[in-house]
This record gives C-alpha cells, structure tokens and sequence, in this order.
C-alpha cells in the first residue's frame, strides 16, 4: 500500500499538441499544457522515461500522425496512463498520409507516389476495394492441384496474371490468398498461404494488378515503384479527398504490462490498429478504432485484457482478435460495425472476417452492439467463459457456415454460457460456394467437438438456415429461448464426419419457444449418420408454434442397415414415437406477436388486444420486457377476421435500415 500511495503521490503529468507543441522544448516543460510537446516520435523517445502512474495526454482536436510504441511497463496498481486534456473532439492517432499530385497513367488510370501499408485506400471517407476480375462475382474451377493449383476451363492465356493475387473461397467457411506464381492457359499456381486445399466447383477472383482496373476507386499498390494506381474514369482526381496508410500498426505493445488508453481516437492502421503481444492488463476505455486494414485489436498471450465503451468500425479483417492465451479478458459495452464486409480484403483462414474472436479462459463478453459482419459475429471458447446481454444483427455477409455466436471447440473447455443475447438477421453468402446455393448462416452454432455449454434467455430470429445448431457435441443445456422465424428453429446434426467427431450426448432442452411463420420452416430437425436419436438428451416441456397444427414440423433423419429414413411429424406423433416432449405443447393460432428489447433499460410495449403466452398467462394495456429478453404471444381472443400472422411478426422483426432481410421462403435475400 505504501508502494501504490508512494508511485500515485510522484506521478507526473506530460502534455502533447500537435497544433501547438515543439518537440525542443524540455522536460519539466512537457508537464505544462501551456508549453507541451509535438509528436509521437518525441513520445517513443521518452517513454522509457515514464513511471508508475505517469500520464500522457494528447489535446483535443489535435491529430497526432505516426505509431506509438510502448516501452515502459506501468505499476499494478498504478498503470501508465494515455488519455486526453482540453475541450473538443478526442485527439486523433492516424496512420493516413493524403495523396496528391497525381498523374495520368491510362484509361482512367492515375497516380500518386506514397509509401503505403497494408490493405486501405478511402476516398472522401469511403474504403475502396482493391481492382479485381471480375469486378463483382467469381470465376469458377472445375479442378485443383493439391494446394498447389487451381484449374478453370474459361480462363485464357490472354491476359497473363503472374505475380497477381488469386482470392480462392475454398469452403464456405474459408476465403484465402495466395501470390499467383505462375500462369499457363486455364491453369494458376500459387503460393499455398494456409494449409486448406479448394474444393472443385468452388470460386475465386484475382486482385492486387494493375490490369483489374476499370471502375471508379479501384486502386493497386505497386510496391516496386511505390505509386498508388487508382481508376478515376473521367472524374479529376484532385477533386477527391484520398488517403492510404503508410503505419503498419498504430501502437505496438510487446512484453510490456499495465498500461491505460482513454478517450482517443485511432485511425488508419495499415495492418493491426492495437498490435499486442505477451502484455498483461492493457486497457482501452472510451476509444474510437476506425478504417484498419487487418484487425482492430490484435492481442497475442495477453491476460486480462479490457476492451470497455469503444467504437470500433470498418475493419477489413477482424475488431478484436484474442488468443487462448488471453485470460481473464473483459469486452463489454462496445459498438462494433462494419467488420469484415470485403472480401479478399481480410487475412486467410477460419478465423477472420469477425467481430470478436476470443478463446481465453475466463473471458466475459457482455453487452455490446455488433452490426454487420462479414463471418461470425462472435467466435468464442475456453474455460468458464460467457457471452451475455449482446446484441447481434446482420452476419455472415461475405461467407457463411458461421453465426451470430459460434462455438467450435478443437480443444476441450468447458463451462461455457450463451445467455440473454439477441440475434437476428444471418444473412448468408453463397457467392462462389460451389453448386449449393443455400444460404447457410446459424443464429447459434456449437460445432464439432464442443460440450458443456448452456444457452439460456436468448432470441434468435430471420436466421437463413437454423436458429439454433447443435453439430457433433454433447452435454448442451437449451433452455428459456425464442427462437423466431429461422429456416429451421433447433437443428441437432450429427454426421460424425471426422474419425475424432463427438456423438450428440447428454443435452437437455427445455422451456424453450420454436416458433415458425410457415409450413416449410421446421420447427425441429434431428439428423445422425445412425440410428441413436433417443441418445441426444432429453427434450421436454416446450413450445411450438406452427401455422397448421397439423402440419409435420419435427423432422428425423436416422441411417439403420445401411439405409437412410427421414420422416416428418407433428408433435403428437413425435411423441408417441420418440417418447420425447411429453409436456411440450404446440399451437396454430390466429396471430402471434413477437417483440424484442436489445436495450439496458426495460422497454414498454401498448397491446391493442388481449394476449396469452405459452403459459396461458394473460397480457393485456401496457406491458414491460426485461433488458435483452424477448416474448412471444398469441391472441387471447379469436379476432372476428382472420389476422395475418405475417404481418404481425414483420413488424417486430424488421430492422428499419438499407440492409438484407432473410425472405419467407430463407433462400433468397431482397432489399427492404
């Protein structure tokens, strides 16, 4: 305690402003905001200098242009503290430099030399895509080579694309680049980059050339000349605010610990924004992370990492990326958009393209926004961790086979809680996804291999394909959720593809709404590669609700004597020939409303009728949901015309911006 009150009481004070600093000036100088110092440089000159509890503060307005590296470690209870002084907006880190002078090349074509980094060009504060072919599809592979070559009948000789970048989707789940080594005839070999191998059928497009230059913003970097080459058509490029960065990663912590960022801004990162490794206790608090060419915050072997009240939009890889060795970690209250939503623009691999990737035990991530991604919306494992109170909508925009929250455990962990999280709209991508043009986006998906996981009080809804998956795992608890409106609303799949595969085992669901708008949604669909249905778990005591209750919305799929038998049923018979939902209850009324609260405060809704809920509990005059909770309701009274329960779900549902919504039939996406 006298360590911590002596490291506070010394503590000291140093001030930066790039409008009115000078780097000259001296030390005691520094820690007068009247005489402070200019730059970032000066800053990574003196951090050695700093101690336990000192502060740096960047004025505010002011922009700061260059990278920050971190060489001192603060004290445990005395962190090394980066924040803000004065009045206006945060103080701003860039790594953007603006482009000028430009030249005419050809055919639209311009120039400009600059010395630029990683995967960004914004013009007039919008990311630009690299040039490509084709400009807005991909070109399809009828064979491949090992991970070695790719093989496409159309391609041609005419137009040689050595020493340009193939971007091949080799699964739904992967979009990887590789350096194009050699082109012969309708043949591209490449350097491998990931170990995955493409699958026949499958697509790809190729970027980072010159000769793909042919629409507005359309740029290349060559990196022999060091010129920016940007397709302008017959616009004049000086009329254009253009910018590229030319800093790899705006702050780089390595082995050092316990240091504090506060209400600044980053922007312009070429690769990672926050590039942190083998650093304990760093924390972000009230930052804005904008336009990163690769992730927002990278953090490698990092324990107790918080990431607390940030904004963090446009990054072309992923926002927040945190190893297994991140434990301890604290991700709560940010706002995340824009992630991933560019394809051949974010890193190779599994792993990419998400919002918040974390697998360190003990991890909580809670109550934060996540609005368009283009893969999973949260990827998380380890021990004991929790995902809670967060509100996702609109993923699986660039690839698919993912999910607003993915579980996928290829190394066992256990303890872990899906709680009270709203999900909605899981798009799907099946741009260059072979033959299968289905769009496979899951609201929850526990994947192959994982178990011990409870998913509780959530809301899934407008989900492609399931709203919640269970694949090859075992011990998962399913209780207390609406799940509203997916293409099917629990999906339980074993198919045992890989020889370490789990059996689905030992699961229990129960209490939980299925609510179907249509005959072709399922409202349950079980499927395994035997016949072993009665050993998934127990599932009981929910609610179904399909149009006609009649109708066969419990599908099973089992394989006996080498022979597959899929059947249809309707709840009575599901239960009297699986002996499961003894006190599961199904209706068909007239009209259901479904209305959701993805907000910290409860909200109020007027109900013009009377309503009952699965309980036969009535609702009626105002009615209160709870924080990050949903209901389902029917009506009480048969109404005197026959309602449309369509329209009565659509009004709750539809997230009132120019996005995607999943359409009633789950397999195509229409503008609202």
């Amino acid at each position: 305690m006298l360590l911590m009150l002596s490291s506070s009481a010394n503590a000291t004070v140093y001030y930066f402003s790039s409008s009115a600093g000078d780097d000259n000036r001296n030390i005691l100088e520094a820690r007068n905001p009247a005489t402070p110092w200019k730059s970032l440089n000066k800053l990574n000159q003196i951090f050695t200098n700093l101690g336990s509890g000192d502060s740096v503060l960047f004025k505010r307005g002011d922009v700061f242009y260059g990278a920050i590296t971190v060489s001192r470690s603060g004290g445990v209870f005395a962190p090394i503290y980066l924040g803000a002084y004065g009045k206006g907006k945060n103080p701003e880190v860039s790594g953007f430099t603006s482009l000028n002078n430009w030249k005419p090349v050809k055919n639209g074509i311009y120039e400009s030399a600059c010395n630029s980094v990683g995967n960004s060009l914004v013009i007039n504060g919008v990311q630009k895509a690299m040039g490509r072919y084709p400009n807005a599809s991909y070109l399809t592979f009828e064979s491949h080579n090992e991970n070695n070559s790719i093989t496409d009948n159309e391609l041609n000789g005419n137009i040689n694309w050595t020493g340009a970048e193939a971007v091949i989707r080799k699964n739904r789940w992967i979009i990887d680049r590789s350096t194009i080594t050699n082109h012969t005839g309708s043949t591209l070999t490449y350097a491998a980059g990931t170990k995955s191998t493409p699958t026949n059928g499958y697509g790809y497009f190729i970027q980072k050339s010159a000769k793909t230059l042919d629409q507005f913003g359309e740029w290349f970097y060559d990196e022999e000349r060091k010129t920016m080459m940007v397709f302008f058509g017959n616009k004049n490029p000086n009329s254009f605010n253009v910018t590229t960065s030319e800093v790899n990663n705006l702050v780089d912590i390595k082995c050092f610990n316990y240091v504090t960022f506060e209400n600044l801004t980053f922007t312009g990162a070429g690769n990672n924004t926050f590039n942190i490794v083998q650093s304990k206790k760093i924390t972000l608090k009230n930052c804005n992370i904008d336009m990163t060419g690769a992730e927002a915050i990278f953090a490698n072997y990092s324990p107790q990492m918080t990431v607390e009240n940030c904004k963090i939009n446009h990054s072309l890889s992923s926002a927040l990326n945190f190893d297994a060795g991140c434990i301890n970690s604290i991700i709560t209250n940010n706002h995340i958009q824009n992630t991933g939503l560019i394809a051949g623009a974010g890193k190779s691999g599994s792993g990419t393209y998400e919002a918040i990737t974390s697998f360190g035990d003990n991890t909580i991530i809670e109550k934060n926004v996540i609005d368009s991604v283009g893969y999973n919306g949260i990827y998380f494992g380890g021990n004991s961790s929790q995902v809670k109170n967060n509100y996702i909508t609109y993923f699986c925009l660039t690839k698919d086979d993912g999910a607003g929250i993915y579980v996928g455990d290829w190394s066992k962990t256990s303890n872990k809680k899906i709680v009270d999280n709203i999900v909605l709209h899981g798009i799907g991508n099946a741009m260059g996804g072979g033959r299968y043009h289905s769009l496979q986006a899951e609201g929850i998906y526990i994947d192959d291999n994982s178990e011990s996981v409870v998913i509780a009080g959530n809301t899934v809804a407008l989900c492609s394909n399931n709203g919640i998956k269970v694949h090859n795992a075992k011990e998962i608890s399913i209780y207390n959720n609406n799940v509203v409106n997916n293409g099917v609303q629990l999906r339980l799949e074993q198919d045992h593809y890989l020889a370490t595969s789990s059996f689905i085992r030992n699961n229990q669901i129960k209490n939980n709404n299925f609510l179907s708008i249509n005959n072709a949604q399922s409202t349950v669909k079980l499927s395994t590669h035997q016949d072993d249905i009665q050993d998934f778990g127990q599932i009981d005591s929910n609610f179904y609700y399909q149009p006609a209750t009649k109708a066969a919305s419990i599908v099973a799929a089992t394989v006996k004597n080498g022979r597959t038998n899929q059947e249809s049923y309707n709840l009575s018979n599901w239960k009297s020939i699986s002996g499961k939902d003894r006190s599961s209850m199904e209706s068909d009324a007239e009209a259901v409303l479904f209305e959701y609260n993805a907000s910290n405060t409860a909200r109020v809704v007027t109900l013009k009728n009377r309503y009952v809920d699965a309980q036969n509990r009535v609702y009626s005059g105002k009615m209160h949901i709870g924080s990050y909770s949903s209901v389902v309701l029917m009506l009480a009274d048969k109404p005197s015309v026959k309602s449309d329960r369509l329209a009565v779900i659509r009004r709750s549902l539809i997230y009132n911006k120019n996005k995607y919504w999943v359409s009633n039939q789950v397999k195509n996406t229409t503008k609202l």
